[in-house]
């Protein structure tokens, strides 16, 4: 292990879950201090983020036994750093040993708010760890409740009518299904779709040019080719990160390239559609049902009343990938990543600020 870490090398969890602290320290008995303490008690001035209001407030009924002053104490003296929602909008100036944190949840484009972004301060996430696989399968379930006309079905039973003339069932087996952003829900909602027997499509960032029977897709497009491939699909899901190059890349265009009828769900981020856009594609029909977990502005303020009132919309409240079965495994993918720190590795999903994710 690298001998120019600092001895004790302190990590300070800020979260109000239950955290396996020992799994962090495991990683060099004797080396690691871990503290853990809720966010409400690292909140100053600055505010936190998500604000109180949105979608979800994540404001709780925060204590912690320490004082002011043994606050400030550990905050100047912590080096590792690792966080969920809400998290402090400031800290570069209160924790100036920082050097790392990471931040359990998939979606950087968060991180944006923070002040140690494009810092020296190193910036790791939870992408393609953390609940890829129940996020992968509320898409099937959604493409799958689509082409079966289940909401016709469960519309039918509570008003005590059977009518087969509504019905346009669909066989899912051999439609293509376009994944835009083929990371790590990306990879999964291929391997699921691959199961169903449908025909897969993709977009990948580092994609050049078109590329056949690779990774267990037909065929992969390069992001300038979005268009040509969404002309190709009867179904597509959207699990691209946040950026500048996909911020609202689902727009009155983007749409139009659409096959007529087509199926569209969103696990990304909200800012990646335009919702005026979408709105209207549904009205016209180009788009037969959607899909979102996450919408516009979600943090700041509840989803659009027009949106959720339009035939074919089906929203949840970005709570697909919570399940019956944990698939968040923060403390050991932190510990992995400490591993890799103090081996002198490279940390797994490291942030590249020009990227941006």
């Amino acid at each position: 292990m690298t001998k120019n870490l600092p001895d004790p090398f302190v990590v300070l969890v800020v979260m109000d879950e239950d955290i396996d602290l020992d799994t962090i320290r495991s990683i060099a008995p004797g080396r690691i201090e871990v503290h853990q303490v809720p966010p409400g008690a690292v909140e100053n001035e600055f505010g936190m983020f998500p604000s109180s209001t949105g979608l979800r407030s994540y404001r709780l009924p925060w204590h912690t036994d320490l004082s002011p002053e043994q606050l400030t104490e550990l905050l100047g003296r912590t080096h590792a750093l690792m966080a969920g929602l809400p998290y402090p909008l400031s800290v570069r100036n209160r924790m100036p040993n920082l050097q790392w944190a990471e931040f359990t949840f998939a979606g950087v484009s968060d991180f944006r708010h923070i002040d140690i972004w494009n810092t020296d301060v190193k910036i790791t996430s939870g992408r393609g760890i953390v609940q890829a696989l129940p996020i992968a399968e509320m898409v099937i379930a959604a493409i799958l409740a689509s082409a079966k006309n289940l909401r016709l079905a469960t519309d039918q039973t509570r008003a005590g009518i059977l009518s087969r003339a509504p019905y346009n069932i669909k066989l899912v087996a051999g439609k293509t299904i376009g994944i835009v952003g083929l990371g790590g829900i990306g990879s999964e909602i291929a391997r699921l779709a691959r199961a169903l027997g449908m025909r897969i499509m993709a977009t990948r960032r580092s994609a050049i040019s078109r590329e056949a029977n690779i990774d267990g897709i037909d065929l992969l497009y390069p992001p300038s080719e979005l268009k040509s491939m969404l002309g190709e699909c009867d179904f597509v899901a959207v699990s691209a990160p946040l950026t500048i190059e996909t911020e609202r890349m689902f727009n009155a265009d983007t749409f139009a390239a659409m096959r007529d009828g087509a199926f569209f769900a969103n696990v990304a981020r909200g800012e990646v559609v335009d919702e005026s856009a979408l709105k209207e594609a549904l009205r016209s029909g180009k788009l037969s049902n959607v899909y979102l977990d996450v919408y516009s502005e979600e943090r700041q303020r509840p989803p659009d009343p027009e949106l959720m009132a339009l035939p074919g919309v089906a929203i949840t409240p970005h709570n697909s990938g919570e399940t019956d079965v944990n698939f968040w495994p923060a403390a050991e993918s932190f510990a992995a990543n400490l591993r890799r720190l103090f081996e002198g590795d490279v940390l797994m999903n490291e942030v590249d600020f020009n990227r941006g994710y």
